[in-house]
């Protein structure tokens, strides 16, 4: 934030006519104080800003020569900068900070700043366990009530709620005899969540005081939505059912659940425009894969591959803005840029990720089987995305 205070009262202080005495005189300070003032040397005690705003017949912000505009704007691309860079909440973030927290320094009642700020705060990476997440807790906690107390933005404060839920929920799952406590807060917050009918994506279908097209649009991205969640609900509910598998057992269990969620894109989706689903449906073949192979089920595995490398390869020749034909999604475009989807472009790298076990991949967790690996047809994929 810039603050431009002594250009101002200067300006202020030429639009009235006034000599620098002659204001000095009517605010009772010497002509040395207004002086300093207009040359940024010193700054008057926050108690005479009210005053001289009222002498000039400003606001405060006018005065301290904030332009709100390009405060806003940076504050926007700040924001914009930590939604679309997913890999600094997961604990490469330390070096990328500073901006934020000047953010925070310049703009205090900023809940936005302050959401994203306990985002980080409450970033999780495969090295915390509850022990470090309990010692998080006496720089969590400040923040997590500041924004209950004191913001009005009901969006705000329901994300920072899942927030406190993802962090609590570390703590319960890496210590299950945890303390009462913990799970007595867990339960509450979570209890304090609305209802799914009440969110802004069910409202935005059911009512709207936009024209047809727009009321269109809503319904359409609010079902888009709606699918992501269920992916997820669907892979939670696969881990469910294998709690105590190993990988084998947890991928060929889930198969059944992979293949019915494929079943859902293909009917949700017809005319294969996936738009947005393209990851979704790319992550899906590529669970059924691997279940196949763990499965010692090889030609299965290396048809769901394939199907990996076609989904793959149909977003990346997708130009940057489509139409959706399916009628469901009807009209509706869908933008590669401003979507961003889950991973970095193009998806042939992911692909290469998937296929080489690198970090962040599935198949870092779960490795493809050495007999698997060893098949001819392994290697010859590889060869296509080395």
């Amino acid at each position: 934030m810039n603050i431009c205070f002594g250009e101002s009262v200067r300006r202020l202080r030429r639009e009235k006519g006034l000599t620098q005495e002659q204001l000095a005189a009517r605010l009772n300070v010497s002509f040395q104080t207004i002086s300093k003032w207009e040359r940024d040397e010193s700054y008057p005690d926050i108690t005479m800003l009210p005053v001289l705003a009222g002498f000039f017949g400003v606001r405060t912000d006018d005065l301290l020569g904030i332009d709100k505009a390009e405060n806003e704007k940076h504050i926007q691309e700040l924001l914009d900068y930590f939604h679309t860079n997913a890999c600094l909440r997961i604990g490469q973030w330390e070096e990328h900070m500073d901006a934020l927290k000047q953010a925070l320094k310049d703009n205090p009642n900023d809940y936005r700043l302050w959401a994203e700020h306990f985002s980080h705060m409450t970033s999780l990476g495969k090295e915390d366990t509850a022990e470090r997440c309990r010692a998080r807790l006496p720089e969590v906690m400040p923040v997590y009530e500041s924004i209950l107390d004191n913001c009005t933005n009901d969006a705000i404060r329901i994300g920072v709620k899942a927030g406190m839920l993802h962090f609590y929920h570390r703590i319960i799952w890496k210590d299950p005899e945890g303390s009462a406590a913990e799970r007595a807060l867990f339960d509450r917050i979570m209890g304090e969540l609305p209802d799914l009918r009440d969110s802004r994506q069910f409202m935005s279908t059911f009512v709207s005081p936009k024209p047809e097209e727009g009321h269109r649009e809503d319904c359409q991205n609010a079902i888009l939505d709606t699918l992501n969640m269920l992916r997820g609900m669907i892979t939670h509910l696969g881990n469910t059912f294998s709690q105590e598998r190993d990988g084998a057992d947890w991928t060929r269990v889930n198969l059944p659940l992979w293949q019915a969620e494929l079943d859902i894109y293909g009917t949700m989706f017809p005319d294969g425009d996936y738009g947005r689903a393209y990851s979704w449906v790319m992550v899906a073949w590529q669970y059924i894969a691997h279940g196949h192979a763990w499965a010692g089920e090889y030609d299965e595995a290396f048809v769901a591959l394939e199907k990996v490398f076609e989904t793959a390869r149909g977003y990346d020749a997708l130009p940057r803005a489509s139409a959706h034909t399916s009628p469901m999604f009807r009209g509706h475009v869908f933008d590669k840029e401003a979507e961003r989807l889950d991973y970095d472009l193009p998806f042939m790298d992911y692909v290469r990720k998937f296929l080489l076990e690198e970090k962040y991949s599935y198949t870092a967790i779960y490795p493809w089987p050495e007999e698997f690996k060893a098949d001819p047809r392994f290697g010859e994929m590889l060869s296509r995305v080395s």
